[in-house]
């Protein structure tokens, strides 16, 4: 003799198999056991404003955290990293020829605006201030800085500014 299930169990049971083929797939995706199962996804808002600002080359000031350091500074689009880090490592090297085919090598990692550029996975950052937790940068005035996304802890708008103690 056959017992027939209600149809309310034969649904919940269509949707738990295939919610388990779902996670099955998810762990057998590398990718996705990374980002989804070890707690180290992108954050996607931030992700979203680096690639904002990348596009359309505009700048915000941000506050980063980043191991319990806060990074304050200027987000700056890929290009605009890539032009200023290019003179700056091009101007350390004595030699003209070899200085101009490093500048070159640099800029030929800029992102082309024809093309669809995939998912940003770093954040650049001009005038970059670490701050210590006696509230003082440890190199006042700033620098370049790069960064993965997906070590941030944290970002809020607006950049930190350190009272001068006289």
């Amino acid at each position: 003799m056959q017992i027939l299930k209600p149809a309310w169990i034969r649904e919940m049971t269509e949707r738990n198999t295939k919610n388990i083929d779902k996670l099955t797939e998810q762990l057998q995706d590398q990718v996705s056991v990374l980002q989804n199962w070890e707690g180290r996804g992108v954050d996607p808002l931030l992700q979203w404003l680096v690639n904002l600002t990348n596009k359309t080359n505009t700048r915000y000031t941000v506050t980063l955290t980043v191991g319990g350091n806060l990074i304050s500074g200027v987000l700056i689009p890929l290009n605009e990293y890539l032009e200023d880090w290019s003179g700056q490592i091009s101007f350390q090297i004595g030699h003209q020829e070899s200085a101009e085919f490093v500048r070159e090598t640099v800029l030929g990692w800029k992102a082309q605006e024809d093309e669809e550029q995939p998912a940003p996975q770093f954040i650049h950052i001009k005038d970059a201030e670490v701050f210590t937790s006696n509230g003082m940068p440890i190199a006042p005035g700033g620098s370049l800085w790069r960064g993965k996304i997906s070590s941030v802890d944290g970002f809020s708008l607006g950049r930190l500014v350190a009272e001068r103690k006289n």
